[in-house]
């Protein structure tokens, strides 16, 4: 199987943050149920948000669920690699079965596979296979899949058909976050304010925030003394893409642009809370359009009226539910009972219940026949020996 594990990329070290706390708690627990929740899961965002850190986690942790799991990770043009590979030596039917021999296939940049037909073709031809045998897919991708340019339409269905998760760039706390952590891993003692320093600087993601850290760790090294916060935007910047860049250039990007932590806020906190609730409840087996409905919405609702009407219909279902386990086994089974929408179905399920309970409790129970009587030729005659006896006894 295709995949060594890289200690650096594990759930402990990923720093998550509003924008990525959905998708790290679906790779959980695709990882540690893997084919049982969401079948793909596809997770998608700009580059640097953390995509190809959780694929490697999920590998991970579900080798230490499992040990002995097998793991099948790639990057989408590694794929391609590979089938064009096997087509030059005759060998597209191994390729196919390293795929569907895994028991967990991790895919990443899936957005190359744009415009590579036979790849797609090859994928498509295991899909079913894959997913029908229980194999756990992840992939990960910039774009989801309905964005995915030169895709076959089966295949961007299939992409889409388990759960698309949005990672989006961290918020302030969060790139602290990310500093603080790496420079505990590096074992760098930053200088004060350093680290807050670094973390307001346009850099695109987790890569960019670990190379600043890089930089200002070499020049440290380098003259034995610590950076300070001052320094730091003249050591590491950010060019057009986000990346690191020299401090000249940097300089002069400084002149064009005045940039302050307030402009990292937190993107529409109340998402982040319905996002939880309805992962929560879909690892419960519970109904969530409700929740999915208001996540969509353009503006916020009333989310704590939402999350505790939810809550209570949820409740609700489940009393009901035990209710009836005690009546009917057959109606406590019914799908009702897991659809927090349907909770006045469910009321009139257990009333009708309660009711064909009641009229059997009430049924006049039908007079007791001896069937021996009928039956045993030795107790007729026994009694017509009974009858001939009191007739004499009256005579007498």
């Amino acid at each position: 199987m295709r995949f060594e594990q890289d200690p650096r990329f594990t759930f402990d070290t990923f720093v998550d943050g509003p924008g990525s706390q959905m998708a790290a708690a679906a790779a959980r627990r695709a990882a540690e149920s893997p084919g049982t929740s969401y079948n793909p899961l596809f997770l998608y965002g700009e580059p640097g948000v953390g995509k190809t850190h959780l694929l490697h986690a999920v590998g991970a942790l579900a080798q230490a669920v499992r040990p002995g799991l097998r793991v099948y990770l790639r990057a989408a043009e590694e794929l391609v690699d590979d089938l064009s590979s096997a087509v030059a030596a005759g060998t597209t039917e191994s390729f196919r079965d390293e795929l569907l021999e895994s028991d967990l296939v991790l895919l990443d940049d899936v957005h190359a596979l744009a415009g590579k037909g036979r790849t797609q073709e090859e994928l498509l031809a295991a899909w079913d296979e894959l997913v029908w045998s229980g194999i756990q897919v992840v992939l990960a991708a910039r774009v989801p899949p309905a964005e995915i340019r030169a895709l076959d339409e089966d295949l961007r269905s299939k992409l889409s058909g388990g759960l698309v998760v949005d990672i989006t760039p961290p918020e302030a706390e969060t790139r602290l976050g990310i500093v603080n952590r790496g420079a505990r891993d590096r074992g760098l003692a930053l200088g004060e304010g350093v680290g807050d320093a670094l973390a307001r600087l346009p850099l695109d993601g987790g890569h960019a925030l670990h190379a600043g850290l890089d930089r200002i760790a070499q020049v440290q090294a380098d003259e034995s003394r610590q950076v300070s916060a001052g320094e730091v935007a003249g050591l590491v910047g950010a060019g057009e893409d986000g990346a690191a860049m020299p401090a000249d250039e940097f300089s002069a990007f400084l002149a064009d642009i005045a940039f302050t932590v307030e402009q990292i806020v937190e993107t529409d906190p109340w998402r982040k809370r319905l996002a939880e609730a309805l992962l929560r409840y879909e690892g419960e087996g519970v109904r969530t359009r409700r929740l999915e409905t208001a996540l969509e919405a353009d503006s916020a609702p009333d989310v704590d009226g939402l999350l505790r009407a939810f809550t209570a219909d949820v409740e609700r279902l489940r009393a009901i539910g035990a209710e009836l386990r005690g009546i009917d086994e057959k109606a406590a089974a019914s799908p009702v009972l897991s659809d927090p929408d349907r909770v006045a179905e469910a009321e009139a399920l257990l009333a009708s219940a309660k009711a064909a309970a009641e009229r059997r409790a009430e049924a006049v129970p039908a007079p007791t026949v001896d069937r021996w009587y009928h039956n045993n030729a030795e107790k007729v005659a026994w009694s017509w020996l009974a009858l001939e006896d009191r007739v004499i006894e009256e005579l007498g």
